[in-house]
């Protein structure tokens, strides 16, 4: 049974809440959802120590305003409590035009969307946040009939799982946590779409195919950045590179990694602090 450790952020100051759940993403946070008030953040326990205990909590502390304390706890939790608390918590949600993502648990009916069921247990991907949601409506946006995808740290497979559903006709799904495997592949037979969709336990470099029409990313600024030159490598001419997983303060920096590396900035899209940038080969 997996332990994680849970940082509930209690009161915290709303204008703060995208910088706390961005930086606990840069220290290896498998993942934060908001709780009216509060933040709870999920590390894996093996991956916890001092360093990033006291780096978060330094960080939140400076974020505090005058006069406001803002209250921390910690909290081992044991595997089973995720899927407890995802099931308490998540609603149907429609995301741009056509789709709507939904836990297989929760009923939804309305003539002429796309259902994507998606069960997150510990992979990201639920569709309840912005990243998550800019990269769908990005998707809905460009993707094209009878594309082949690459979905780089492909976490729930909700991306690959919206493209096939608008049209794609191949996906390839990499990540390289074993619960995002898992839960991936279970997604892909919930959603039948198992025969169009390849997932695979491991990273980039372990993708043996090439030319590309789409590659997704949806992960962190770091390593966005430093997969950049891969990604172009797995594209072919015109293909297009849709990454999120940062804020707008760093939109400057990423745009600069891609045209270094010859990519064109098509598009960019935000949703409060969040970005997703489409750019193409």
């Amino acid at each position: 049974m997996q332990t994680w450790i849970e940082i509930s952020i209690l009161e915290s100051p709303e204008d703060a809440k995208d910088e706390i759940i961005y930086f606990a993403g840069e220290l290896g946070s498998i993942g934060c959802w908001e709780d009216g008030n509060s933040i709870k953040c999920y590390f894996k326990k093996e991956d916890w120590n001092e360093t990033i205990k006291n780096q978060l909590l330094n960080f939140i502390q400076n974020l505090q305003e005058e006069n406001t304390k803002v209250k921390i706890s910690i909290k081992e939790i044991v595997e089973k409590n995720w899927n407890e608390i995802w099931q308490q918590t998540i609603e149907p949600i429609e995301v741009g035009e056509k789709l709507v993502i939904k836990p297989t648990w929760k009923q939804y009916h309305k003539p002429g969307k796309i259902i994507i069921q998606i069960d997150p247990k510990m992979a990201f991907g639920t569709g309840h946040h912005e990243t998550t949601r800019l990269m769908l409506k990005a998707i809905e946006k460009y993707l094209y009939p009878k594309c082949k995808v690459l979905d780089v740290g492909t976490g729930s497979g909700i991306l690959s799982i919206a493209a096939i559903k608008l049209g794609a006709d191949t996906c390839v799904g990499v990540d390289n946590d074993h619960w995002a495997y898992e839960n991936a592949l279970e997604n892909a037979e919930i959603n039948n779409v198992k025969d169009k969709f390849k997932v695979i336990l491991g990273t980039i470099d372990d993708v043996n195919e090439t030319n590309f029409d789409f590659v997704l990313a949806n992960i962190n600024k770091n390593a966005i950045i430093k997969m950049i030159p891969k990604f172009y490598e797995k594209l072919k001419d015109k293909g297009f590179l849709i990454t999120s997983g940062y804020l707008d303060i760093d939109q400057g920096t990423i745009e600069e990694h891609l045209l270094i590396h010859n990519f064109e900035i098509i598009d960019v899209l935000k949703e409060n602090e969040w970005l997703a940038i489409v750019s193409k080969k």
